[in-house]
């Protein structure tokens, strides 16, 4: 295949939607020889956190000197970045040309399946197939893998050579798929806990912690929990934080009062692998400098500020919320907001409006995006009467840019599936959203 038949194969793919379950990849793992199996992981699950976390994970892996390799899910801006790997130099995405590679070599096994009768994966499941033909490729050293939905019927739950599971704060996310309350869905994400394995969590909700301790104790495995008193935000603003945990000193320029607790849950993980993935004390600083994880409260614009951040739930609506009221105080704030259809959006809404002047409403792409005029609406029933619907999200960023005065900043919030969309010219960190030409 080309790169552009093998994009289209991957579009028509996705149309099966999502299926929990493990036969069809192990099916499909099997036809390919099982890759994973030459692999060694780092496993991470949980609601909120996971890409930072595991942004964290990687980085300190990679500048110690490993190869590490990373699949993300959902990308931000580029298809590619789903599949990665880490080095001393970055982050490297996949390549057109290896990507298009791995798509026929994955097609191939999908079309036996079919002849043989056998019910045929899911486009995650295909992706997921193709990251660890790609890792044994590359002969990555390790692997941080991110579970897609829940955990213990995750496509990604597959793997045997572990080394921690990770498991971020849990709340109520996908409840359709995953179960209505937090046991439930700590349930789901406690099922990449290995047996005799090391497990490592940070949680905020009793219920949740409650399952992963009897879980890990139920499997044998080790459990270490990051306490939140153990971490201290010393100074925090839009070019990140400095912050210590367990009374050492760290700095990251991931913005967001967040980020502290999601790297300690990273600092945390690299202390408890085996060897070779020791680390020098130094290491670890600079792993936690040096990660990058995009659309997570990142500025990417100056002039205004405009800020992105993928909070697509009521926890990652308040935690956005604590950020704001931290490095926002007294600031104008204009919003543009959209949001798919299966998530809590009136109340995503009820804990951001108050903090906002007025709002754009835009509809994500895709068939899960929540139509523009509806969450305009919700946005007035909770008290902004100032929003209106906009078709694009770059239309909207053109109207919020429009209402905004010398020290007002604009956030754009509610899912990351509109990011892409964003001109290229807008993500550079630096000049400003007027449309004007800006040196590199």
């Amino acid at each position: 295949m080309t790169y552009k038949e093998a994009r289209k194969y991957i579009r028509e793919a996705g149309r099966s939607g999502m299926m929990p379950g493990l036969a069809r990849m192990r099916g499909l793992l099997g036809y390919l020889g099982n890759p994973q199996d030459k692999l060694r992981f780092i496993h991470v699950a949980g609601t909120n956190g996971k890409g930072s976390v595991a942004a964290y994970i990687s980085s300190i892996l990679a500048v110690s000197g490993h190869l590490v390799g990373r699949f993300v899910s959902p990308v931000v801006f580029e298809y590619e970045e789903c599949i990665q790997y880490e080095d001393l130099d970055g982050v490297h995405p996949i390549d057109r040309e290896f990507l298009a590679q791995i798509v026929t070599e994955a097609a191939a096994a999908v079309d036996k399946m079919r002849q043989e009768g056998e019910e045929v994966p899911t486009v995650f499941e295909i992706e997921t197939a193709m990251a660890f033909l790609a890792f044994v490729h590359w002969n990555c050293e390790v692997v941080v893998l991110e579970a897609g939905l829940g955990g213990k019927e995750d496509a990604t739950n597959v793997i045997a050579n572990v080394l921690a599971s990770v498991i971020t704060p849990i709340s109520l996310d996908h409840q359709a798929v995953l179960g209505n309350t937090i046991q439930d869905i700590a349930l789901a994400k406690a099922g990449i806990i290995r047996e005799n394995g090391v497990v490592v969590t940070c949680q905020e909700a009793p219920d949740a912690l409650a399952v992963i301790r009897k879980q890990a104790e139920g499997k044998k495995a080790s459990l270490y929990e990051v306490e939140k008193s153990d971490i201290t935000v010393l100074t925090a603003d839009l070019e990140g934080s400095v912050f210590t945990y367990r009374q050492e000193r760290y700095h990251t320029f991931m913005a967001g009062l967040y980020q502290a607790e999601n790297a300690a849950l990273a600092i945390e993980t690299c202390f408890h692998l085996p060897e070779p993935f020791h680390f020098a004390r130094e290491e670890l600083l600079l792993g936690i400098r040096k990660a990058v994880w995009r659309g997570r409260f990142e500025k990417i614009c100056i002039r205004p500020p405009v800020i992105i951040d993928g909070a697509h739930n009521p926890a990652g609506a308040r935690a956005l919320r604590s950020t704001i009221e931290g490095l926002l105080c007294g600031r104008r704030l204009h919003g543009v907001m959209g949001v798919l259809k299966d998530k809590e959006y009136e109340v995503m809404v009820e804990i951001l409006a108050p903090l906002f002047d007025d709002a754009v409403t835009i509809t994500p792409p895709g068939e899960r995006g929540l139509d523009k005029d509806i969450l305009a609406d919700v946005w007035r029933r909770k008290g902004c009467q100032k929003v209106i619907p906009a078709d694009t999200v770059m239309a909207g960023l053109e109207k919020a840019v429009e209402r905004c005065g010398e020290e007002d900043i604009v956030l754009v919030f509610g899912s990351l599936s509109f990011f892409k969309e964003l001109n290229d010219k807008t993500l550079k960190g630096e000049g400003d959203c007027h449309g004007e030409e800006r040196e590199e």
